[in-house]
């Protein structure tokens, strides 16, 4: 069986939006391992992590028809241990609305890095996507290295925002996550 290192899973019952985000998630995060949820417990899920020797789990969770949630799990021997945050997701923009859709050109990313946000108040939040994703933490100036980056930052609406770029085509590849609020850090960001 094939190994990965993060199962990219939903809530159950998972609208067309939701499924899009996995599937776009999936094709940006190297080593990662999409599935549909049904009727898949917990248990039946850290099962299947464990059987494909997965470190982490990230469910994309249900809210008013769309992705509202997007939580993160640590496997253990035979359960899933949360790890914060707690993302509470305001809007996405799909890979299939920016100009180069990534995922039609059947590119699977080879190499993730995360840029080191500018703000302090993203810093942890980096550092979790460091560990869940297993991409390294690198400078403005390194990310050119890897075949996609992510980076963390404040729109100029002031939202947080957390997008994929490609090196090689130098633009926002998607997809894009707007935040409402980031949960489980001793302040809120």
């Amino acid at each position: 069986m094939q190994t990965s290192h993060l199962i990219i899973t939903s809530s159950r019952r998972p609208t067309r939006s939701m499924r899009t985000l996995m599937r776009d998630l999936h094709t940006v995060i190297p080593n990662s391992y999409r599935t549909n949820r049904g009727k898949m417990g917990i248990k039946d899920l850290a099962e299947l992590a464990l059987n494909l020797k997965a470190k982490h789990v990230l469910v994309v969770n249900r809210w008013k028809g769309g992705p509202g949630k997007i939580e993160f799990y640590r496997v253990l021997k035979d359960k899933l241990e949360p790890i914060p945050p707690i993302l509470y997701v305001k809007g996405v923009r799909l890979q299939r609305e920016y100009k180069i859709f990534w995922r039609k050109l059947r590119i699977r990313c080879r190499s993730l890095a995360i840029v080191q946000p500018k703000d302090v108040e993203f810093k942890k939040l980096a550092e979790v996507l460091s560990k869940v994703f297993n991409a390294p933490i690198v400078s403005e100036g390194e990310k050119e290295n890897f075949q996609v980056y992510v980076r963390i930052f404040k729109d100029l609406n002031q939202r947080t925002k957390i997008t994929f770029f490609s090196s090689l085509h130098k633009q926002e590849i998607g997809p894009s996550l707007y935040l409402r609020k980031v949960v489980g850090f001793e302040e809120e960001v």
